[in-house]
């Protein structure tokens, strides 16, 4: 199954309670067993070992010093080698087999974790594999080895066979689920990369002007609703149809490339930047006042002719409108009106600065002048 990051965010916690359960639990029985002094060999010396390399491997996996798919190596080993070399040592050493079957079951039935674990650290497919090959090295080792005559002489073979159908009901039934599972995520996935087609310009990567249209909609209302600031910075790159001319469309959408890049150096995180159309950008401003919002669109216009300087030939400047939200008198159409309007005041005052326009529809006869406010 492939993960994207928000899969391996979800398998590191999972990780992290599978690691840690265990920790507690084996703590418990080393209590339980010191104070009723209890426990066999193999206990004292497995215990305290499954409780270090869990412990290593959570510290590990909380401060990411080992990769993912390691620790899931691990995660899915221990409780098998947990499980298989009890029954190892009840094979090799005789004296070491309980007196009844009860404790041989109760291995058998723990390795039902097992199984899960292969379709959490290995995928739907290859879990498929190593779950199935787990459980017949489990069943058919017991069937050949030693435990099968313990089995026999307590009669609990039934038991035993009864655990074998219900592990393997319990491998399918884990098994549809991370195929349900997994058909969601690549739907998710598709739902997701259609969404963001839609949605982004595919040359900057950058909001289209569909987002665009849609993001402004929803703050006009948001700022009126609240009665809260809003702005709207219109960029223009200034002389681009002569970089287009002189030196090819390839090169003209490496400097729109380049434009964006240090356009979103200087944009807030709050901030949406958006391609308005040709080598015209938006940028959406929530909660910000007039002031805030010409200082934002001068930190654009510094960095856009920051980018040219590594190739004067090449260099573009940018002029930019801001317009700001009227509660009372504005609409989205009237402020980006505005912004176009200052955006054009300042193409013709001589470009690379920027112009806002703070007040009522631009439209109206009672427009406030634009502004200059940088340059």
């Amino acid at each position: 199954m492939r993960r994207d990051e928000g899969d391996e965010t979800a398998v590191r916690r999972a990780y992290l309670v599978v690691l840690a359960v265990p920790i507690v639990l084996v703590l418990a029985i080393l209590v339980f067993d010191f104070g009723a002094g209890v426990g066999d060999a193999y206990r004292r010396i497995a215990l305290p070992g499954l409780l270090l390399v869990n412990g290593g491997l959570l510290a590990s996996l909380w401060r990411r010093w080992v990769p993912l798919p390691v620790v899931g190596l691990f995660v899915f080993l221990g409780p098998a080698a947990w499980v298989l070399g009890r029954l190892v040592t009840w094979e090799l050493v005789p004296s070491t087999r309980p007196a009844n079957a009860g404790l041989l079951v109760a291995a058998l039935a723990w390795y039902g974790v097992v199984f899960s674990l292969a379709f959490l650290v290995f995928g739907t497919r290859r879990g498929a594999i190593v779950a199935l090959a787990s459980y017949l090295l489990l069943y058919l080792g017991a069937t050949v080895s030693a435990v099968a005559g313990m089995l026999a002489d307590s009669g609990a073979i039934g038991v035993v066979v009864f655990l074998a159908a219900g592990h393997c009901v319990l491998i399918m039934i884990v098994w549809v689920l991370a195929r349900n599972v997994e058909r969601l995520a690549v739907t998710r996935a598709r739902a997701e990369l259609l969404e963001l087609q839609a949605t982004t310009d595919p040359l900057t990567g950058v909001a289209n002007r569909r987002r665009v249209d849609e993001e402004l909609l929803l703050q006009v209302a948001r700022a009126r609703r609240d009665r809260q600031p809003f702005a709207v910075v219109l960029v223009d790159l200034d002389h681009f149809k002569a970089v287009n001319d002189t030196y090819g469309h390839e090169v003209g959408d490496q400097v729109l490339v380049t434009a964006v890049t240090w356009l979103r150096s200087a944009v807030r995180e709050t901030d949406l930047l958006g391609r308005w159309g040709g080598e015209e950008f938006v940028i959406l401003a929530p909660g910000t006042a007039h002031e805030e919002a010409c200082a934002l669109a001068e930190r654009c216009r510094a960095a856009v002719a920051a980018a040219g300087e590594a190739d004067p030939g090449k260099r573009v400047t940018a002029s930019l409108g801001v317009a700001t939200f009227a509660v009372h008198d504005d609409d989205a159409r009237s402020l980006m009106r505005r912004a176009d309007l200052a955006m054009y005041t300042a193409k013709r005052e001589g470009r690379d600065r920027v112009v806002g326009i703070d007040g009522p529809d631009a439209g109206g006869t009672g427009r406030p002048p634009p502004v200059a406010v940088g340059e």
